[in-house]
């Protein structure tokens, strides 16, 4: 039987090392690499744990290819903005009816006065989100946010992702900030950090144990006669050892595996509650399992989902069109996020939500009805410990800004940085974002 063997990294800048592994088994030394593989997730990365720790569950979900943030937040009370997207903006109810008309974010009930009262709407399909975390206090939303210029100003997915992810455009941080959250709050016990996704996030990559789950009733080991007999050869080989980084990180996935086998999570216990009824888009279904990791107690502390298709470059539709592809997909992240917030009810106090995307949209729509790659976006912030409101900078006008895009006025580590302190317990945010120095923090989380 063979022993591991590494799954090269899909990124060649990626860190070398023990990052991502899948064992595999066969019958004899003959057989080697062409052994038949066993499904552990299907991906992961792991090292070797110590102690546990107290604090938020961070759930940060990536919206892929490079979120409009002028869409999904829309500054629709400047005059600039409806001449320069004039097929593509949010629409005021004076102009179209409920519920096609954007969502005005201002204060009042559970949201405390903000310096940007009513300047900004949601978009349409963000309804489920105004109407529950919004309305409830629960929802924060920083807006012009990106990487500052100065540092970084790539236009590029792959590049902008990998800063994103590192938490640092400097080549020579090459683990994930996530990661280096993670350890730095000691939490390295048990199922600490979980990603959704086709790969392992690159914010969760680094020393820390991190596993990767599509499926939780699938997570284990697959493809043979008898998996059981294979499970007990490979529990032989790798035994816990403090001298073998090999033998303890194989050790430490199957202790994993053991503790997801060990959850009956097609119970009751495990179903959604407090009336929360998730879609079925890809968005819903992982957030729903994140719910579920969440109510079962085995030590999570990171939960990363990955939901791509936001590369809007045609075809955008217009917002008060039911059937247009942004609304589709804007409803569909609402309608996950809130129905993630009702699920978890009373337990939201120890859970916080973030969105970010690599990089924001050009102001201008372009010719073919969709926006090219720009600089500044909004995130969200999502948790029963989060002060709803708006918060940070904003352009006086949206012309303002480099090369035609939203100039970014907040450093999306400040955002980050908050959550991971004051959320996540963690005590220093220069220890996670080495390369950037601590702004005061916006006031979005509450201790």
């Amino acid at each position: 039987m063979t022993a591991l063997i590494e799954v090269p990294p899909t990124n060649p800048t990626r860190r070398a090392g023990i990052t991502r592994r899948t064992f595999l088994a066969g019958s004899g030394a003959a057989a080697g690499a062409a052994a038949a593989a066993v499904a552990l997730g299907p991906q992961f990365a792991f090292a070797s744990p110590t102690s546990p720790s107290d604090g938020d569950v961070i759930v940060l979900i990536f919206l892929r290819g490079g979120a409009d943030g002028l869409s999904l937040v829309a500054p629709w009370q400047m005059p600039t903005y409806r001449t320069l997207r004039p097929t593509i903006r949010v629409k005021g109810p004076d102009e179209v009816a409920a519920p096609n008309a954007g969502l005005p974010l201002t204060a009042g009930g559970s949201v405390a006065p903000f310096d940007l009262d009513g300047v900004f709407a949601m978009h349409p399909g963000l309804a489920p989100l105004h109407a529950g975390p919004w309305a409830a206090g629960d929802l924060a939303v920083v807006h012009a946010v990106g990487m500052p210029a100065a540092e970084s100003d790539t236009r590029s997915h792959f590049e902008s992702m990998r800063n994103w992810e590192a938490g640092s455009a400097s080549l020579y941080v090459n683990t994930g900030f996530l990661n280096r959250f993670l350890g730095a709050v000691g939490a390295t016990e048990g199922i600490p950090a979980i990603g959704r996704g086709a790969t392992l996030a690159r914010s969760l990559d680094g020393p820390v144990p991190t596993f990767s789950m599509n499926d939780l009733n699938a997570f284990g080991i697959h493809g043979f006669g008898d998996n059981t007999k294979v499970g007990d050869a490979l529990a032989r080989w790798y035994r816990p050892s403090e001298s073998d980084v090999v033998a303890q990180v194989g050790a430490n996935t199957l202790a994993a595996i053991d503790d997801v086998a060990g959850v009956s999570w097609t119970s009751a216990a495990y179903a959604p509650q407090n009336g929360a009824v998730y879609g079925t888009d890809d968005i819903a279904r992982n957030l729903a399992d994140v719910a579920k990791v969440i109510r079962a107690g085995l030590g999570l502390r990171v939960a990363c989902i990955d939901a791509g298709g936001w590369d809007t470059h045609e075809g955008m539709g217009a917002p008060d069109d039911p059937n247009s592809d942004f609304r589709r997909r804007s409803a569909n992240l609402a309608g996950a996020l809130a129905a993630f917030w009702r699920d978890l009810g009373p337990a939201m106090s120890g859970v916080t939500v973030v969105t970010v995307s690599e990089f924001g949209r050009t102001i201008n729509e372009n010719g073919t009805g969709g926006t090219d790659h720009g600089r500044g976006t909004a995130m969200f912030v999502m948790g029963g410990g989060v002060a709803g409101g708006v918060y940070g900078d904003f352009v006086p006008t949206i012309e303002d800004g480099p090369e035609g895009d939203l100039a970014v006025k907040n450093d999306f580590r400040r955002v980050l940085g908050e959550v991971l302190t004051v959320r996540g317990g963690a005590a220093d945010a220069h220890d996670i974002f080495p390369t950037w120095e601590p702004q005061a923090p916006l006031g979005l989380c509450t201790a």
